[in-house]
């Protein structure tokens, strides 16, 4: 196997890895944790397109084991194959992963392109061997081992393998060869292929459930219920699990099926304990039954588990009308219109007439870009909110969500801009390309969820939206992000090639689309004391493309005057001796991020500092080299904002602690001399 980590690539691009995360990598490939070298490179920016990052995943995935993990170096590489076919590790990395999903020639064509490209690498003359001989080309294996002994003589992997071809050994044991001493036998190798085939037909079936789940969400669109019901009912019901059975009730809440709804629903009320989904099916037809109490419980029971459920609030509203009863829940007790009857003339939400919907999508397709998905509403109270997913294209490589329905509702718009023509708009919200748009975790759910709140925000509270609005959130939109606000821009990121038009209706009313940006606390007061045009002056495409980590684009000043500090720091420095100074960046002192990478320098003579230097660790080197964007403290400062460095202070000069993925400090190299990011 590729026991061999990548060595430092030269680029064109910026590189991703440092020296610090080079070496957290290969003390994690020391320690053989594969499994910590995917979770690293997955979680940094840019590493999909990063040469060098690729190949990291790609040594770590093979090293595996697992189909599933070779089909996935295998797309790590194919994602810098431009520069990879250049480079004899890429070839044989590639050719690995190739070889172990079963797809021997492409394996073979691979590698041996690997040795034409670096033929001085000897472990490419390994894999083409193997690969040889695998085809039943003796000759050619034999004359690669040769190759392969002239670069690393005596070498235990080439004359093991030239043992087994003079030997006549089977094809498979030769391919095997040395992933661990115990596959250096027949049998053994064979289990290995045996089980590769087995996780193979699993993985496969998989990926057959994530088909049908595909045609599902496309029925659910095409309200074509009973096609729900006849394929999840052609799956076996000991092979649906959880997710196609509640998928069932839920079509069959569709057709009006309530019992058959609770049926299904009970048989795997055992998993449903914390999912609001399962909750909102089984409340829901409990409803349709006229069983209020139930049906009450159940609604109580979704908005313990998701609070910002609207349709959940309003269903536990209409139980309590019709009951007479209270819930704790509720805020007040005010009336709210009954939900649709399955039958008769129910009120209708406010909806866009055929020929405005057409314009509306027309729009979208022209200028946003064609979109194969809709997030239909299965309810909705006021106003139909669809979200239109536009998946990224080279061109435009993010995804683009646009509402379908705010504009059929007129907004309030003051008197003295009604000429303007301001009362209808849609929402969009770009994310990047790599957001899970289908997930229901609330770290992927709440772009959606922020474009549905906009849409019914004007008719909730008779208001309007328009540009340069914002609309605070009393804490952050996710665990993961520090957002915690929207602002209303024009989406110019749309229309930097050309003039942007209006979406005018049949009868002159304008349809106007507006992009929610999130922003941070600090951002939202840069605009309330500025103006919205200072603060847009100052998103860039981290701002504009939705990234739940960046930084503030707020002027460093402003920042100043918002850092973290508490008021009344407690004294952590006992027993310090020396100076108390320290310099320490605004992802720390202003962002309130931990220390990531700390290191020691030797200070100036006669200077009032202790030579600490504190970084955040994911700091760029644009920001490491603006002086606004770091400060001076007393340690004791630092301290309160992270405890964790406490032990570590008595280290001596020219020492350097990096936290790695684990949380805890391990001690890096600061060579001698070397001068840290921060002067």
């Amino acid at each position: 196997m590729d026991d061999f980590s990548p060595q430092h690539f030269r680029s064109d691009k910026k590189a991703v890895l440092n020296e610090s995360l080079r070496a957290t990598l290969e003390k994690l490939d020391e320690e053989n944790r594969m499994n910590g070298i995917i979770d690293l490179i997955n979680s940094l920016d840019g590493a999909r397109e990063d040469f060098e990052s690729a190949l990291w995943a790609a040594y770590a995935l093979n090293n595996l084991d697992t189909y599933e993990s070779y089909l996935q170096a295998e797309k790590w590489l194919k994602g810098v194959e431009k520069e990879g076919m250049q480079s004899g590790i890429w070839h044989y990395r590639y050719s690995v992963a190739l070889a172990w999903q079963g797809k021997f020639d492409e394996a073979l064509s691979a590698i041996e392109r690997g040795t034409q490209v670096e033929p001085s690498w000897p472990w490419g003359w390994l894999q083409l061997a193997r690969m040889q001989y695998h085809a039943g080309r003796k000759d050619d294996a034999s004359r690669s081992v040769s190759v392969g002994l002239k670069l690393v003589p005596g070498d235990c992997e080439f004359l093991t393998l030239k043992a087994a071809i003079e030997n006549g050994t089977d094809s498979e044991s030769v391919l095997g060869h040395y992933i661990t001493a115990a596959d250096n036998t027949g049998s053994a190798s064979s289990r290995r292929i045996a089980r590769l085939n087995r996780e193979k037909r699993q993985y496969e079936t998989k990926q057959a459930r994530q088909s049908l789940i595909g045609r599902l969400n496309q029925y659910h669109i095409d309200k074509d219920f009973t096609r729900i019901v006849n394929d999840i009912s052609a799956v076996p019901s000991a092979e649906r699990g959880y997710e196609l059975t509640v998928r069932l009730a839920r079509a069959y809440n569709n057709l009006g099926e309530y019992t058959r709804a609770i049926e299904s629903l009970e048989s795997v009320r055992a998993q449903s304990k914390n999912d609001a989904g399962w909750h909102f099916h089984m409340g829901a037809a409990l409803y349709y039954l006229g069983r209020m109490p139930p049906a009450k419980a159940e609604f109580e029971r979704v908005l313990e588990l998701d609070p910002e459920d609207g349709d959940a609030w309003q269903y536990l509203a209409w139980c309590c009308d019709a009951t007479g009863d209270t819930s704790p829940l509720l805020g007040s007790e005010a009336k709210v219109p009954r939900p649709p009857e399955t039958s008769g003339n129910p009120e209708r939400p406010v909806l866009y007439t055929e020929p405005e919907l057409a314009i509306i999508e027309n729009y979208i397709t022209d200028n946003f870009g064609d979109y194969d998905f809709v997030f239909h509403e299965l309810f909705s109270p006021d106003i139909h909110v669809d979200i239109a997913i536009i998946n990224p294209t080279p061109r435009r490589p993010f995804h683009t969500l646009v509402t379908i329905g705010m504009g059929a509702y007129k907004m309030n718009v003051p008197a003295n801009l009604r000429n303007r023509k301001l009362d209808r708009a849609e929402m969009l919200i770009c994310l990047p390309s790599t957001w899970d748009v289908n997930s229901n975790e609330e770290k992927w759910y709440w772009p959606l969820r922020w474009l549905k709140i906009m849409a019914r925000l004007p008719m909730t509270n008779h208001t309007w939206l328009g540009w340069g609005h914002t609309v605070p959130h009393e804490k952050p939109f996710a665990e993961n992000t520090k957002l915690s606000a929207m602002m209303l821009i024009n989406p110019g990121l749309f229309f930097m090639d050309r003039e942007p038009s209006d979406c005018i209706l049949p009868g002159g009313d304008i349809v106007h689309f507006y992009q929610m940006v999130p922003i941070l606390s600090d951002e939202l007061e840069y605009k309330q004391s500025h103006d919205a045009n200072k603060l847009i002056a100052l998103l860039d495409e981290d701002a504009i493309i939705v990234d739940p980590h960046r930084l503030s684009v707020c002027p460093s000043t402003e920042r100043k005057t918002r850092t973290i500090v508490p008021d009344n720091p407690k004294n952590l420095l006992v027993n310090w001796k020396g100076p108390e100074g320290c310099l320490a960046t605004d992802r720390i002192m202003v962002d309130g991020c931990k220390v990531g990478y700390m290191y020691r320098e030797k200070p100036d003579e006669g200077m009032p500092d202790s030579g600490w230097r504190f970084t955040a660790g994911d700091e760029s080197a644009e920001y490491m080299t603006d002086p606004d964007r770091a400060g001076i403290y007393s340690i004791n400062t630092v301290c309160n904002i992270d405890p964790d460095i406490i032990p570590l202070l008595d280290s001596p000069y020219g020492t350097a602690w990096l936290r790695d993925e684990t949380g805890h400090f391990r001690q890096v190299p600061l060579a001698p001399g070397e001068n840290g990011p921060l002067q």
